[in-house]
């Protein structure tokens, strides 16, 4: 997670059906102490999920995601705005990359969808990522 130290309070397999022979069985979930180590990177067993704690206190737009390429592609990835009424008063946009923007026909205001709050009608869908097994070539 990019800009802040974070602590893991808890992590275990996460509870979906899966039908997979390397998916965890009878793990128990694990939950940290009062104070738990500070980090900034962290492993996540396949099936497994973790709970993080930080402080807010840091304005920006911090990526947080996986460092192998097809899972980046696959959505495992999210941005946290933190502190967005900062950003607004602090941030500012060049000029390029609103042109890049309305080229592509992105909006460049309101949330992802370019409406206003929780209004998401219209947001295109992620790009699919297709899984090749190995009896295609």
């Amino acid at each position: 997670m990019h800009g802040h130290a974070f602590q893991i309070t808890e992590y275990g397999p996460a509870d979906l059906p899966v039908a997979d022979d390397r998916a965890p069985t009878n793990i128990t979930i694990s939950t940290a102490a009062a104070a738990p180590v500070k980090r900034d990177t962290m492993v996540i067993p396949e099936y497994y999920y973790i709970k993080v704690r930080f402080r807010a206190d840091n304005p920006g737009i911090w990526l947080l995601h996986c460092h192998l390429d097809i899972h980046f592609a696959m959505g495992m990835a999210l941005a946290i705005v933190e502190a967005p009424d900062v950003l607004q008063k602090s941030l500012h946009v060049p000029p390029e990359m609103y042109s890049l923007c309305h080229q592509q026909k992105i909006p460049v205001s309101g949330n992802a969808a370019g409406k206003k709050g929780l209004d998401f009608t219209g947001f295109r869908p992620p790009p699919v990522v297709v899984e090749r097994n190995s009896s295609q070539t």
